[in-house]
């Protein structure tokens, strides 16, 4: 056995569980670069509102590839003329303003987990009904009296669920859009 096969043997009976195997996997090129880039774009946002997976990881793709809207705007078009049309939803509006917040957003860490969810945090404050906080994307907390909080989950749980999930993104984004969005949803809930 050469230098390379013992050093692949020695990874694969590595626990492929730990960072270190992963790190020594990528460096000896078995996942790309890339991959790595389109995992955390869709760490980030989890659903792009495409009808497939695989739908889904070309557009993350596209995300973790583009270097500014107009490139992304590009790629979009692109998939959505692939395969005949099978990825023609790739051109709708929601589409775009999910993968244009994906890639202006500076979310750090998992999104995925159900808790990280907007509307799970201000739901918590309608169970509990207790002051807290709600954490957003940018990973920063923010204090949250519990009146409030349950007047604007109300709100949000009245109007259409496409409206619903525009207020939602907004919540999520970062610290200053939610405060700026919460306090509008709350003028409207009085």
């Amino acid at each position: 056995m050469n230098k390379v096969e013992k050093a692949i043997e020695k990874i694969l009976t590595t626990d492929g569980r730990t960072k270190l195997f992963k790190e020594k996997l990528r460096k000896l090129g078995y996942v790309k670069q890339d991959t790595v880039e389109t995992r955390k774009v869709l760490e980030k946002v989890g659903d792009f509102g495409m009808m497939s997976d695989g739908g889904n990881k070309k557009v993350a793709r596209a995300v973790a590839k583009s270097k500014n809207e107009k490139e992304l705007r590009q790629k979009l078009e692109k998939i959505s003329t692939m395969s005949g049309g099978k990825y023609s939803e790739a051109q709708e509006d929601e589409v775009i303003d999910r993968a244009i917040d994906a890639l202006n957003s500076q979310a750090r860490g998992t999104q995925l987990r159900p808790d990280a969810n907007m509307l799970v945090q201000l739901r918590k404050f309608k169970d509990t009904n207790k002051n807290g906080k709600v954490r957003t994307d940018d990973m920063k907390d923010m204090k949250v009296k519990a009146d409030d909080a349950i007047k604007v989950h109300d709100t949000l749980m009245k109007v259409r669920a496409p409206v619903r999930d525009k207020y939602l993104r907004l919540l999520q984004k970062d610290v200053k859009t939610f405060k700026k969005t919460f306090k509008a949803i709350l003028k409207v809930a009085k």
